[in-house]
């Protein structure tokens, strides 16, 4: 399964960012602040929540397809309510 977090991570990965500069990007290009700390949190899966505007500027930042992102949401919550 991947989780939202790998798949972030790797959507960042692939864009050659660090976590730095995706804060910087966020706040300077999109006015919504966050952390390296919030980032690493939701990438390592440690957080059960997410900021839903935190996820469209990541999207954005990523050239994520919407649809795509919401496909590996919704896989990761259904393999989460099987596992319990």
């Amino acid at each position: 399964m991947v989780t939202i977090g790998k798949y972030l991570r790797t959507k960042r990965f692939f864009k050659e960012m660090t976590l730095q500069q995706v804060v910087y990007a966020a706040k300077h290009d999109y006015n919504l602040s966050t952390s390296t700390s919030v980032l690493s949190a939701l990438e390592t899966n440690k957080t059960r929540t997410m900021d839903g505007a935190l996820l469209f500027v990541l999207a954005d930042l990523y050239d994520i397809d919407l649809n795509e992102l919401r496909s590996v949401i919704l896989d990761g919550k259904k393999e989460q309510d099987l596992e319990k």
